[in-house]
C-alpha cells in the first residue's frame, strides 16, 4: 500500500469550503481565500441545504458551487467537494473561517514535501467572537491528535484512497478519517503555523450533543483509538458526574453538588491560564455543559447503536 507520494512540480490545490447558512461569514471567508497569493488553485463551495442568502452570495465570487437542496451532513458535503476538486492537493476550511495569512496554502505545501504526510491539521484563533466562553479541556496525551477540518488539508491520493469521509457518522468525520489516514500508514502532522480566524464559537454547545451521537461508534470502529481528548475532564467523565450532582440536588433539594463541582471544574480547568477569575468560572461553566450535551448525545449514539444491532441480529436469526 502506497503511503508516500513526491511532487515532481507544484502541484494543483483544491480549496473546499463547507457552507451551510453562513450568510454573515461567506463572503470574508471567500474574499480571505481568493486572496491567497498561490496562484494555482481552484475554490468550491459545497452549499450544503441553506436557508438563508449564502447562495446569493456566493453568486458574487469566481467559484465553483455545488449546491444540495437539503442538508446532507458535514462529511457527506465534503466528499461531494472531494469528488469535483481536480487538484492534487486537497484544502478544507469552513465557511464560518477567515483566512488572515497570504501564505496560508503554501504552508500546508511545505508540509507536504515530506512525501510520507498524508493529512495536515492546522489551528484556530478567536475571530470576531473574541469574548464570552470557550471551551477548554484538562491536560492529555491522546494517542492520536484529531484533525479538525474547518482547517485542514490532505492529498487527494489519500482521500480516495481511504475512502474518504465516513458518512455513517456526519458528524463523527473528522476523527474517522483522521483515524483511517493514520492506520494506513501516512502519517498526520499538525502546525502552528497554520492558523484561521474561527468567527464563531469553536465548541459551540448546541452542536455538541451531535457530536456526542458518533462517540460509541466511533469507539466501536476504532478500538484503539480516543475520539475526545482529555485526562479527567472530558466529555465521558464530566457529563456522569454532573448528572449525580444534577440528581443528587433534586432529592437533597439542595442545589449545592452540581454547583460545587462546576466551579471545581472550572477552577481546575482554568489553574494555568492567565485569565481572571470571572472569566475562568465562564469557561468552566460553559465546558460542563458543553460536556454534559455531549454525554447525552453518546447516550442516544449508544442506544441507536445498540438498536440497530439488536435488529440486525433479529433478522439473521430468521435467515
Amino acid at each position: 500500500m502506497e503511503t508516500s507520494q513526491t511532487f515532481q512540480r507544484q502541484p494543483v490545490v483544491s480549496v473546499v469550503i463547507l457552507a451551510h447558512n453562513e450568510e454573515k461569514w461567506i463572503a470574508s471567508c471567500l474574499e480571505s481565500v481568493l486572496k491567497d497569493s498561490f496562484k494555482d488553485k481552484e475554490v468550491i463551495v459545497v452549499d450544503d441545504g441553506s436557508t438563508d442568502r449564502t447562495g446569493e452570495i456566493l453568486q458574487r465570487f469566481p467559484i465553483t458551487v455545488v449546491r444540495r437542496d437539503k442538508p446532507c451532513g458535514p462529511s457527506s458535503a465534503r466528499n461531494v467537494g472531494v469528488r469535483e476538486a481536480r487538484g492534487e492537493i486537497i484544502v478544507f476550511i469552513d465557511g464560518h473561517c477567515i483566512v488572515d495569512d497570504p501564505e496560508w496554502i503554501q504552508r500546508f505545501l511545505r508540509v507536504f514535501d515530506d512525501p510520507e504526510v498524508g493529512a495536515v491539521g492546522g489551528y484556530f484563533s478567536r475571530g470576531t467572537n473574541k469574548r464570552g466562553p470557550s471551551l477548554t479541556f484538562g491536560p492529555a496525551k491522546p494517542q492520536l491528535r484529531l484533525i479538525k477540518s474547518a482547517n485542514a488539508a490532505y492529498r487527494k491520493a489519500v482521500l480516495e484512497q481511504v475512502g474518504g469521509f465516513d458518512t455513517m457518522m456526519e458528524w463523527g468525520g473528522d476523527a474517522a478519517l483522521t483515524y483511517k489516514v493514520h492506520k494506513s500508514g501516512w502519517k498526520v502532522v499538525h502546525s502552528r503555523d497554520i492558523m484561521v480566524a474561527h468567527a464563531e464559537k469553536i465548541w459551540p454547545i448546541e452542536k455538541a450533543f451531535f457530536y456526542g451521537t458518533c462517540y460509541f461508534p466511533l469507539r466501536k470502529k476504532y478500538p484503539g483509538e480516543r475520539p475526545v481528548s482529555g485526562l479527567l475532564f472530558s466529555p465521558m467523565v464530566t457529563g456522569p458526574l454532573l448528572t449525580f450532582g444534577i440528581i443528587a440536588d433534586l432529592l437533597s433539594r439542595v442545589p449545592i453538588f452540581a454547583l460545587s463541582f462546576m466551579v471545581l471544574v472550572s477552577m481546575l480547568n482554568g489553574a494555568n491560564a492567565r485569565i481572571s477569575v470571572p472569566q475562568i468560572l465562564m469557561d468552566g461553566f460553559y465546558t460542563t455543559i458543553w460536556c454534559l450535551a455531549y454525554y447525552l448525545g453518546a447516550l442516544y449514539g449508544g442506544l441507536r447503536m445498540l438498536l440497530k444491532l439488536a435488529a440486525g441480529n433479529k433478522y439473521a436469526h430468521r435467515d
